[in-house]
């Protein structure tokens, strides 16, 4: 699964080691990512700088209910697991590399929706930097 981190949070710093996304439990991203299974591998698309964009691949553990820093009377569905590294691309070369170029549009910005079904294997590419 692809996860557009557009607004850059810092899952971890917010939820705790090994936490990659969250999602609302109301609205649209109520419905979004409901069937993953541990051992998926996801990735995780951050603005970085210099018009750059991370790439942080996860292998996913389990969906925990927690506290929305944003607004502490909400809960948000947070997605775990292990960090199995990550790559930082220009965005003109992101686009035309898969599975990255599922997370842009025809003109080359990122897809509104946070979550985007890959159109083909999402599996973390070989030679990943780790951390």
């Amino acid at each position: 699964m692809l996860f557009n981190n557009c607004r850059s949070r810092h899952h971890a710093q917010l939820f705790g080691a090994g936490a990659f996304y969250d999602l609302n439990q109301y609205g649209l991203q109520a419905n979004m990512a409901t069937d993953l299974q541990p051992g998926q591998h996801c990735c995780v698309a951050t603005p970085a700088e210099n018009d750059d964009i991370e790439f942080a691949w996860y292998c996913f553990s389990h969906e925990q209910p927690m506290a929305n820093p944003d607004d502490p009377n909400s809960i948000v569905r947070v997605l775990f697991g292990e960090r199995l590294g990550a790559e930082t691309l220009p965005r003109a070369e992101a686009i035309g590399t898969g599975p990255y170029s599922d997370f842009f549009n025809v003109n080359g910005h990122f897809k509104r929706p946070s979550v985007i079904p890959p159109s083909g294997p999402c599996v973390a590419p070989a030679g990943l930097q780790q951390e």
